[in-house]
């Protein structure tokens, strides 16, 4: 995943990603622990974490010029992640520091004998983005905007407006957003007005739906318009549909033993905007993006699996 590639879209202007920036703390082991037991693990590393702060560290590997925009606490247990951002050159200038604030922390259990993760999150009292702090960043700097559907969301939906707005008078700013939360019932509201919607397995289901065609169906119908809907579905194939209303479908590209499926989706989300930023046809964005995720299922974190000893 260390692999650089290098586009001119991507060197002139930034992708912003919109979202959490949490710390995680991941303990790897046999298998997913008994309640009440004592056990060791076979390692246990810290990485930052939240799907915007993934999404930028798998486009800074891949090359492209990128930054984060999410809520910091002052914590000085959040340095952690800070000195993350600065080693791998991502951008966090505009983001919001609040002071006295407990630091998002998600811990990580990762079973080798299944390949799962299962995560415990905890973020208590770290206040979400608002309006006002989106509209102090400078528009003119970035090429593409990707929005991690969370709890706020509509501050988001006004975020994009601002977008919206200025795109009738300048050069056109590309907006994404992933809705992946099932416990945020109303994420929906974020299609419009939007380029690209990456819609989750979890997140489909919760809305009733059991398959990635049914979810695009249902939004394209709630919710028309010329954007493309990008639907990957665990193991499944990924399923999309185009501005135009074609279908697409790809097939996943599991390794032989899964490693660490933290972050798989967060790969394949990245994966998409960098190809889809690049001008790439649809069927070649979603054959990318899926086999970099698939090759990430293979290695522990994110970084060039030739480097580590787990």
């Amino acid at each position: 995943m260390a692999e650089k590639h290098q586009d001119t879209q991507t060197t002139t202007k930034k992708i912003l990603c919109v979202g959490l920036c949490n710390i995680d703390i991941i303990q790897v082991c046999d298998t997913y622990p008994e309640e009440d037991s004592d056990q060791r693990c076979h390692t246990s590393r810290w990485q930052r974490g939240g799907n915007a702060s993934n999404n930028c560290t798998v486009l800074a590997n891949l090359g492209a010029r990128c930054e984060l925009l999410a809520s910091f606490s002052d914590s000085k247990t959040f340095l952690f992640a800070l000195e993350d951002l600065r080693e791998r050159k991502i951008e966090f200038g505009q983001c919001v520091y609040h002071r006295d604030k407990h630091v998002p922390l998600s811990t990580v259990w990762l079973s080798l004998a299944t390949g799962t993760r299962t995560i415990v999150h905890s973020n208590p009292d770290l206040p979400e983005l608002t309006l006002e702090d989106f509209q102090k960043i400078n528009l003119h700097e970035y090429a593409w905007i990707h929005f991690e559907g969370r709890r706020n969301t509509l501050a988001i939906v006004e975020m994009i407006d601002c977008i919206r707005s200025w795109n009738k008078h300048h050069a056109k700013v590309i907006v994404s957003i992933e809705m992946e939360k099932p416990r945020h019932s109303n994420l929906d509201l974020l299609v419009d007005g939007v380029d690209v919607v990456f819609v989750g397995k979890d997140f489909g289901r919760f809305l009733g739906h059991e398959s990635a065609r049914d979810v695009i169906q249902a939004l394209k119908q709630s919710h028309p318009g010329p954007y493309t809907i990008i639907c990957p579905w665990g193991a499944c194939d990924s399923i999309a549909m185009d501005e135009y209303g074609s279908w697409y479908s790809q097939r996943t590209y599991p390794p032989e033993v899964i490693r660490d499926s933290l972050g798989a989706g967060d790969t394949f989300v990245a994966g998409c905007i960098f190809k889809l930023a690049q001008k790439e046809p649809l069927s070649a964005v979603l054959e990318f993006a899926s086999r970099l995720a698939g090759r990430k299922l293979a290695y522990f974190g994110f970084d060039d699996p030739e480097k580590q000893v787990c």
